[in-house]
């Protein structure tokens, strides 16, 4: 329970649960103003007139995609709108408790975490309000968030379930089972299909390193020691039954006759697109991901860069590490401030556009991939400089980094690239987001030092400044 005082909150409760009931009371107001049934939304509103949820799931697969889970939900639910705001608030909503959690924030007497953890919560709270709402209505309010946020937010429940199978955690058993349906949604997306495979393995991999420091005698956890291992059978079935339906879920995407389908009306619509070879669909990939975070100053890209080369400057205490991590942050720089202040300077800077032809022999060809390049390898570079002492979180970091970068350059080899919008990015701002908020957990303590001193506040509310644009403007985007 809620620690009580005279049956009121005491101030500390109020602290620790400030962040979450921010979010809460934004994600109302954005839900409040989301307006549904534009887009997409009116065709899958009709979806099933003059024909059977079977039929028109059989149709779908047969001619056009794979998602016959999401699409099945989608169909079911667009018929109550009210549904579908109520179910979306709660994703919503809940994501900063899910990064906390994630993080590995430790619940006390049943409060979402502990105390030490106040950082965190604000942390993740403000990664939240960072996030680019206004991409998940692209294509119509619940006919994107559906297919593209639900899955996501799928993911990041079953992480947390599989975060627990491999730490040997206290598992809830209803949360345990709920994760099943879960992850049979998730799946059915192409891209979350891959990163729940991937963090699969992940979890085996971290349980076998476990299980053998164990053997050795070397307790990995504090207070492992004398842990019984309660709950063992029940981590061991769902994360079996977990394999399976990832399993199954790649199956089924692999050999759907819809993808072939779909692909050829793409073709169809970008006929160019068919003289491209892997080399042209390799470059449409990667200037993708440089033009949505590089070129155009993404925000939640320019907040994780920066926030990374500070933390790698508290821990290092070294200005060539800190300005070798801070090479993203410059660039952004170079993009935003020295392209305006000097516009004489902007062919440095090109910001490229949606082309369908370029000259391999032209300097602004390559110029995004040279940004591209050195803005990875200095990422890198950081979060090991981060996470160096455990070499397995860096291997973990550097796998789920490769897989949002990767599932971001494999879009040059669908000719739907165009039409995708910036939803597609939404596993890789996560991961981003994640990846430095670890970074976070794991000097929180230095941190809450640094920030009672007046550069600490600054920086506290310089990054409030940000949270607080992105909120005005997904207010203005999505009314």
């Amino acid at each position: 329970m809620i620690s009580l005082k005279k049956n009121r909150l005491t101030k500390a409760d109020i602290r620790l649960y400030l962040p979450f009931f921010v979010v809460f009371v934004l994600s109302v107001f954005y839900h409040l103003r989301m307006h549904p049934m534009g887009g997409d939304d009116p065709f899958f509103e009709a979806a099933l007139d003059g024909t059977t949820l079977p039929e028109y799931l059989a149709g779908r697969y047969r001619f056009w995609t794979s998602r016959i889970v999401l699409e099945a939900i989608l169909v079911l639910v667009i018929k109550a709108p009210w549904l579908w705001r109520l179910i979306n608030l709660f994703f919503f909503a809940s994501l900063p408790v899910l990064f906390t959690r994630l993080l590995g924030a430790v619940p006390k007497k049943g409060a979402l975490c502990g105390g030490e953890d106040e950082l965190l919560s604000w942390c993740s709270a403000g990664a939240v309000l960072l996030y680019p709402l206004h991409d998940m209505g692209t294509a119509g309010w619940i006919t994107t968030t559906e297919t593209h946020f639900w899955p996501l937010w799928g993911t990041l429940f079953v992480a947390l379930q599989l975060r627990r199978i491999a730490r040997r955690e206290k598992m809830s058993p209803i949360a345990a089972v709920l994760g099943i349906p879960v992850a049979v949604m998730t799946g059915s997306h192409e891209q979350y299909a891959v990163i729940l495979l991937v963090l699969l393995i992940l979890c085996g991999v971290y349980r076998l390193v476990q299980r053998k420091a164990r053997g050795a005698g070397d307790a990995l956890y504090a207070g492992e020691a004398g842990e019984q291992c309660t709950g063992e059978s029940l981590r061991r079935w769902i994360f079996g039954i977990y394999a399976i339906v990832s399993l199954a879920s790649l199956a089924v995407i692999a050999v759907c006759p819809g993808n072939a389908a779909r692909n050829a009306v793409s073709l169809s619509d970008l006929p160019i697109y068919e003289t491209f070879g892997f080399g042209d669909k390799l470059y449409l990939g990667l200037l993708s991901i440089e033009r949505v975070f590089i070129a155009n100053a993404d925000l939640v890209f320019f907040a994780v860069t920066l926030l990374v080369a500070l933390l790698v400057y508290l821990k290092t205490d070294s200005y060539a590490k800190t300005l070798a991590s801070a090479v993203p942050f410059l660039i952004l720089i170079g993009q935003t401030v020295i392209r305006t202040a000097y516009p004489g300077f902007s062919s440095l800077f090109p910001v490229p556009g949606e082309v369908l032809a370029w000259d391999w022999r032209a300097l602004t060809t390559w110029m995004p991939l040279v940004y591209l390049a050195f803005t990875v390898a200095a990422l890198l570079y950081a979060f090991y400089q981060l996470f160096a002492d455990h070499m397995l979180t860096y291997l973990y970091v550097l796998v789920l980094l490769g897989c949002g970068f990767g599932a971001g350059a494999v879009l040059g080899f669908m000719a739907t690239i165009y039409v995708s919008g910036e939803r597609v990015y939404a596993a890789l701002y996560v991961i981003l987001m994640l990846a430095a908020l670890y970074a976070v957990r794991r000097q929180q303590g230095v941190l809450r030092d640094k920030c009672r001193g007046v550069g600490g506040r600054l920086l506290l509310t310089f990054f409030a400044l940000l949270c607080l644009a992105n909120v005005l403007f997904e207010t203005l985007s999505i009314g």
